[in-house]
């Protein structure tokens, strides 16, 4: 409608000049021929700035139509994780069931049976049967043999070893676990260091044999005090 509404209104611009050439207002046939030229590229160029503005109408359109899309995809995006979390939740917990329910029979058969030695040897079995659904799952326990890896180690503890390479692990204190590849809980260990000597007291003497200012300056405390 717009569009129309500036193509008339260019047409009816050309006719008023066209009338006023006819009726001698203009002094000239040459200046009447750039008028209506003027005229004609006036009109060209609305028709022009209509045919923009509508394509530009098109363009805001068709952005708005990927905007709300997007969000679209996004919000199943968002939905689909949520149910996947849910349901592997949902398959590990039908995993640990029976594992508690083993746990429930070991503590009332113990109560019944009073045995210690009995009750000792079922929860190992079923806590070897927790472990091995965890490492079905993904978990595994962190190998911490050998020297110390700050990726994968943590360490509390260090001990003065020489009979050893230093920063080798010489006990695990806490097991580290990694899930499914990455690191959840770093091995907590204990590492051997080299032996730190003692400082010499007395002359400090250099590598080349040469006494530091360091000695001399004690020599010299001596030599006060004699």
């Amino acid at each position: 409608m717009e569009e129309k509404e500036k193509r008339i209104e260019g047409v009816e611009e050309t006719q008023e000049v066209e009338q006023m050439c006819n009726e001698g207002n203009l002094n000239s046939d040459g200046t009447n021929a750039k008028l209506l030229e003027l005229s004609e590229e006036n009109k060209q160029l609305k028709d022009k700035i209509a045919d923009l503005e509508e394509q530009l109408k098109e363009i805001q359109n068709a952005a708005r139509v990927i905007k709300a899309s997007f969000e679209n995809y996004k919000a199943d995006v968002d939905r689909q994780l949520r149910d996947i979390s849910r349901s592997t939740a949902l398959r590990i917990m039908k995993v640990l069931i029976p594992i508690v329910d083993d746990f429930k029979r070991a503590f009332k058969h113990y109560d019944i049976s009073n045995d210690l030695e009995e009750f000792y040897n079922g929860t190992k079995k079923i806590f070897e049967k927790f472990e091995k659904a965890l490492e079905n799952e993904g978990l595994k326990v962190i190998d911490a043999c050998g020297k110390f890896d700050p990726f994968i180690h943590e360490a509390l503890d260090r001990e003065e070893r020489d009979d050893v390479e230093e920063y080798s692990i010489l006990e695990v204190l806490e097991d580290g676990y990694t899930f499914n590849g990455q690191v959840v809980k770093p091995t907590k260990v204990r590492v051997a260091v080299r032996t730190r000597k003692p400082r010499e007291v007395g002359k400090i003497v250099e590598s080349d044999g040469v006494e530091t200012q360091e000695a001399r300056d004690q020599d010299g405390q001596k030599d006060a005090k004699n």
